[in-house]
């Protein structure tokens, strides 16, 4: 599991969340550069990012880095500015806009 958050008190929450359901093996990034140094040396399962990490970069753009380097993997974006979200790819734009996520289940955004 890598957390790419550029909060420690926000990744450090995340983290206990996800250790609370099973995770054993977490490694936190605050910035693009560490995120993909990170993945390079221990290919993460699962990737939970921030959208925005203030001068460290951005989210998407370290996974984007990552999933070239190491190849796909799920992942999930967590921010608190989520109008300012740009998906990936256009098939996630797709889904966001529509409400729904690829299996048909409504989504909301997490507030």
């Amino acid at each position: 599991m890598l957390i790419i958050e550029d909060d420690w008190l926000i990744a450090d929450h995340i983290a206990q969340l996800i250790e609370a359901v099973g995770a054993s093996s977490i490694d936190m990034a605050g910035t693009e550069d560490e995120a993909v140094a990170y993945a390079s040396s221990h290919a993460p399962d699962v990737i939970i990012s921030d959208v925005n990490l203030g001068t460290g970069g951005t989210g998407p753009i370290a996974v984007d880095r990552i999933i070239a380097i190491i190849g796909e993997r799920p992942v999930m974006f967590v921010t608190g500015e989520p109008r300012a979200f740009q998906p990936r790819s256009p098939d996630m734009l797709e889904h966001f806009h529509d409400g729904r996520n690829r299996r048909g289940i409504p989504i909301e955004p997490i507030v």
